[in-house]
């Protein structure tokens, strides 16, 4: 037998004690992503090395490579810029008094995290109606000191230092930006809001709010869909008031239609730069229920169905019909934040909850930067069905080092050194659950997506097992 031969096998071997998914023939690990191209296999520069299988002489790809594992570990951003854009018209008080209340989970997610994170809070409002203040930031004050945005890094103990003092002044400064008011236009501009705050370069710079190193996120927080379209036309539909100012992004089309959703969610995908979009998410507190007559009533007398929510404030139902909200609390369906929340891998998260803890503390979750999406470096074969198809592992933080299953919990297994327990993996969403995604609106992705709880907390270790299609076109046309 050659070396070459002999120190592959060998390779194969430790790598079975390691945790390769199936100790038979013709397996191959893959710690990170690498490049296929037609003909031998090449891999590139720099990747950690491959171990496989010695199978004869051979340059049949198929025959190389039947089951791959990859191999990744989640990571939290080191840097985030967060801004809230946050309706001002005259309903949103109490939503505002809920919001600056519970804002204590958002920033917990933040300055727990360890190390903690080096992040940026500010707040504009979504009234853009005058020249002088739409897009811009909103002010705190500290004793002798102010500012228009929080900024809170590791110092030099590994606890985390803020512009304002200790994370709980950063608490208490929030609750004074976001209290923007319910004074705004009736016209709620959330998406138009974001853009003049994004684009401003007295919000820009290394000393100030957008940072050109830093990983962006913004949160929208509206009781109203978003008003920042043209032309501007009624919808069969009405999802807002006054006068249902928007119609559908298919009626967004030819001059002047910036005002798309789509339009706005390319926007910040590529507000980092050409292939960065994994650093910015838009996500939204807004009313989920798109039911068409979900029994809100109008606040401005229009006669058609209203979508949303509604509580009542003395705990009496809300009527069905109507021509005002008054002794109720109402939302309009937020279907073009949600439609750019889902654009961008965002959250959304409903406001006509009881309270925002725990939609804040997910949120905060979410701007840590912490990863739901894993994106295999090859096609899987899924001819049996995703969950046949691909074997998924999550190693917690701190998990029992192994060498075998039996070293490991009952119902876990040994993954390179680790204990992990298995997921099981959908080829449909489900709540709190994991998911192959191979297209989305046309688009590659092949790609496992975590969502709500399921998402892996920092410095776990995940690894994807899976047949390998090697004749598929990466591609989503066949």
């Amino acid at each position: 037998m050659n070396v070459a031969r002999l120190i592959a096998a060998g390779a194969c071997g430790l790598l079975a004690l390691t945790g390769c998914e199936e100790r038979s023939a013709r397996t191959r690990r893959v710690i990170e992503s690498y490049v296929v191209v037609p003909g031998t296999p090449q891999v590139e520069v720099g990747t950690p090395g491959v171990a496989e299988e010695a199978a004869g002489n051979t340059d049949d790809f198929r025959v190389n490579t039947v089951r791959q594992c990859d191999a990744y570990q989640q990571l939290s951003v080191r840097k985030v810029d967060i801004l809230w854009v946050v309706d001002s018209s005259g309903s949103m008080a109490p939503k505002q008094a809920r919001l600056a209340a519970n804002f204590q989970g958002f920033i917990q997610q933040l300055v727990s995290a360890q190390p903690p994170i080096d992040f940026h809070i500010a707040v504009v409002s979504t009234d853009t109606d005058e020249a002088a203040n739409r897009g811009k930031l909103r002010p705190w004050t500290a004793g002798s000191i102010s500012g228009d945005f929080i900024g809170c890094a590791p110092d030099a103990s590994g606890q985390s230092a803020c512009n304002v003092g200790t994370p709980a002044d950063a608490v208490t400064a929030f609750q004074q930006m976001v209290n923007v008011g319910t004074n705004g236009s009736a016209v709620e501009r959330g998406l138009y809001a974001t853009y003049l705050a994004l684009q401003s370069t007295a919000n820009q710079g290394p000393d100030r709010f957008i940072r050109p190193d830093a990983a962006l996120y913004v949160v929208a927080v509206s009781d109203e869909d978003d008003g920042s379209c043209f032309p501007l036309a009624r919808q069969p539909t009405c999802t807002m008031d006054p006068g249902c100012r928007c119609a559908p992004d298919s009626a967004l089309s030819g001059t002047g239609a910036w005002g798309s959703t789509a339009w706005f969610a390319r926007y910040l995908e590529t507000y980092k730069g050409f292939g960065r979009e994994d650093l910015v998410a838009f996500s939204a507190i807004a009313a989920l229920g798109g039911d068409e007559d979900a029994g809100v009533p109008s606040q401005f007398g229009d006669p058609g169905f209203h979508a949303g929510c509604c509580r009542s404030n003395t705990g009496e139902p809300c009527p069905t019909s109507g021509t005002h909200d008054g002794g109720y609390e109402v939302a309009y369906f937020g279907g073009r934040y949600l439609q750019v929340a889902a654009a961008t891998g965002g959250v959304s998260v409903d406001i006509c909850a009881d309270d925002f803890q725990g939609a804040l503390s997910a949120l905060g979750y979410a701007a840590s930067g912490l990863r739901k999406e894993f994106r295999l470096s090859r096609d899987p074969d899924l001819r049996a069905g995703a969950s046949q198809g691909i074997s998924l592992f999550v190693s917690p933080p701190g998990a029992p080092t192994c060498q075998v299953d039996g070293n490991c919990p009952a119902g876990e297994s040994c993954r390179s050194g680790r204990c992990a327990r298995h997921v099981p993996v959908s080829a449909t969403a489900t709540p709190d659950g994991v998911r192959y995604l191979r297209c989305e609106d046309g688009a590659l992705r092949n790609a496992l997506r975590f969502d709500g709880a399921s998402v892996p907390e920092s410095l776990s270790a995940v690894e994807i097992c899976y047949d390998v299609l090697s004749e598929t076109p990466q591609s989503c046309l066949q």
